[in-house]
């Protein structure tokens, strides 16, 4: 699915459509309903159930419109709840965590970078201009805004285009091909003091990058 998000409307990363959710719907053999959700460009997306033969529900995932699974529920046979978990909750938490402990590498203008595979010491120069690589982004809180890992689509970035925020690219020049780290941007060189639909004014943003290609 290619929403309108921060990433489409202001790095300009792809410009694309939006495309049309696509609903699945799988029977056992003797009818009764198996599965049912939906999926949007490689992605879940909604609230997806799956049933035991019997008619019972089994488990249900619900996936926000970037596909984060945000809530799991299961149950046994006899119907009785057997899981309820907020599995995104959990994973913002981690990432604060993390973010605390990473050693970062600080830039121009307050942006800064740490390397998970990769040198952690800033170019003095850099001659690479067009990049393939993969992205997550995240608030300071761990929440996560979007991710092209859900539909496995790495994107293409020329630096040279002036299409993207500033933070972004003061970052991402540090970075060579088959690295994979963290740019934090300011909120001066990201989305300011007023924010987007999903990113709210004066958020420090954080993007997890995977640099598959680079030259």
């Amino acid at each position: 699915m290619r929403l309108v998000t921060p990433l489409t409307l202001l790095l300009i990363f792809l410009a694309l459509s939006p495309a049309l959710a696509q609903k699945t719907v799988e029977h056992y053999p003797s009818g009764e309903k198996k599965y049912q959700g939906r999926m949007a460009d490689g992605k879940k997306i909604g609230t997806h159930t799956y049933w035991y033969e019997n008619g019972q529900k089994k488990k249900q995932e619900k996936y926000n419109e970037n596909g984060v699974l945000v809530r799991l529920r299961e149950w046994n046979e006899n119907g009785e709840l057997t899981k309820d978990e907020k599995p995104e909750e959990l994973m913002a938490k981690m990432r604060v965590e993390q973010f605390a402990k990473m050693n970062w590498i600080e830039l121009q203008e307050g942006v800064s970078f740490y390397k998970i595979k990769g040198n952690n010491s800033p170019k003095t120069s850099s001659d690479l201009t067009n990049y393939i690589v993969h992205y997550a982004i995240y608030l300071e809180d761990g929440t996560e805004i979007e991710s092209s890992l859900y539909s496995n689509t790495p994107i293409p970035v020329n630096l040279e285009k002036h299409n993207m925020i500033d933070g972004f690219v003061i970052g991402l020049k540090h970075f060579n091909e088959g690295d994979n780290g963290f740019i934090k941007i300011p909120h001066r060189l990201a989305y300011g003091s007023e924010g987007t639909k999903n990113i709210p004014a004066y958020s420090t943003l954080v993007f997890q990058v995977i640099v598959m290609k680079a030259e």
